[in-house]
């Protein structure tokens, strides 16, 4: 008979046994941030410590450079759990999103749980993910690894983000993007106005069009959508003949943002047949929304709640307002996930700001990492050592 509570307390431990290095590894980061699909110094330090550590590491996986996936097995074949890292960097104001944080907890959590659980069937991976931020040729690096069917063999993915207080579960917005690109003819635009096109003005029909979608959203789907015009003329004297619009449209709804992003490519249409300009639409996926699974959340809430800090009631964390998104929610669409938050700092303090990177090394910061660290690792433990925990969190993801 397993005694999960003695495992979970042997992961705290083992969390405490490597506070300094984590503590090293998050203030080495925060000292030499590197942008997305650019993080090769913190690629090579997360992984030669996962290594020494005994991991099996997988490098440059699925041909992202900056990638990674290191596994630490039982003793025999079992479930998969896996704790997410990410590491890349903010242009100009360094780690302003706190993934030093997020790299050195995912190392903590998942050899402080291979550790306690080493006696257990199953499998812990750490899996490297660059460039959340959206940078480079590995940007949201997730969605390429769900695209490839990484996730599809893993039982459940955990991880924790820097935040103002404590928190777990929560939603995230899906998110495409748009760009509008508008040709029409120059002309004076004095002289012979008549013979332009106005491709600007095409642009500026387009924007308003696509504003007023809003009055008609549904609310429930929390529909964000934001945008600009990034080109329009060269000279006030010079009818335009190239405009250029770019819209991001977000919901929690993944079905009715993909009517929205409909919507708004036919405001394009709609403005270019208005003007006589002609449109291109360029649509791209970027993430999908967070599918919550409500029995790991309440795992890795209980998780922080036993360690004795004031963590937010993951009901209304749930019921909450998505504000943002981000790549891990097309990890939440192919297998269970949640996630978490740490509070490092005043709850004034503004995301991606020097002010938050400044946090993540404050002992504040520091001792919260620490928290996360154990909820983490203690969670991993508590679902090898668990399997109906997974069963039920299996069973949620297929019917919700």
């Amino acid at each position: 008979m397993v005694d999960v509570k003695v495992l979970k307390e042997s992961a705290k431990k083992e969390v405490d046994s490597q506070r300094k290095r984590l503590v090293e590894i998050a203030r080495w980061m925060y000292e030499n941030p590197e942008l997305g699909s650019e993080e090769y110094k913190a690629y090579a330090l997360l992984t030669e410590e996962l290594e020494k550590q005994g991991a099996k590491v997988e490098r440059g996986l699925l041909g992202m450079p900056t990638a990674f996936s290191a596994s630490f097995k039982g003793k025999s074949k079992g479930p998969r759990v896996a704790v997410l890292a990410e590491y890349d960097a903010l242009p100009g104001v360094g780690h302003g999103c706190g993934h030093n944080l997020i790299a050195a907890s995912a190392i903590g959590s998942g050899v402080a749980a291979a550790r306690a659980a080493k006696d257990l069937p199953g499998e812990i991976v750490v899996v490297g993910t660059p460039a959340e931020e959206g940078r480079g040729p590995s940007a949201g690096s997730k969605v390429i690894m769900a695209n490839k069917g990484f996730w599809d063999d893993v039982d459940a993915a955990i991880m924790l983000h820097p935040a103002m207080h404590y928190g777990v579960g929560g939603k995230a917005l899906g998110i495409w993007q748009l760009k509008m690109e508008f040709k029409g003819q120059t002309s004076h635009a004095a002289a012979s106005p008549e013979k332009g096109v106005n491709a600007l003005n095409a642009a500026t029909l387009a924007y308003m069009a696509t504003h007023m979608l809003r009055q008609e959203a549904r609310r429930d789907a929390n529909l964000v959508i934001h945008g600009i015009i990034t080109e329009g003329g060269l000279a006030s004297n010079i009818i335009p003949d190239r405009a250029v619009c770019e819209f991001g449209v977000r919901s929690s709804d993944e079905k009715y943002l993909v009517t929205m992003v409909d919507k708004v490519e036919k405001c394009a249409e709609g403005a270019a047949i208005a003007t006589g300009a002609q449109v291109t639409v360029k649509k791209a996926k970027l993430y999908s929304s967070m599918k919550p699974n409500i029995p790991l959340v309440k795992v890795l809430y209980q998780n922080y709640v036993d360690q004795g800090v004031k963590v937010d009631d993951w009901q209304e964390t749930q019921a909450g307002i998505p504000m943002a998104s981000t790549d891990f929610g097309d990890v939440s669409q192919r297998c269970p996930s949640t996630g978490s938050y740490i509070g490092i700092g005043p709850e004034n303090t503004p995301g991606h700001s020097r002010q938050l990177a400044d946090c993540s090394v404050t002992k504040e910061g520091l001792d919260a990492m620490i928290i996360g660290t154990k909820a983490l690792a203690m969670t991993l433990v508590e679902l090898l050592a668990k399997p109906e925990l997974l069963k039920d969190a299996k069973e949620f993801f297929n019917t919700h």
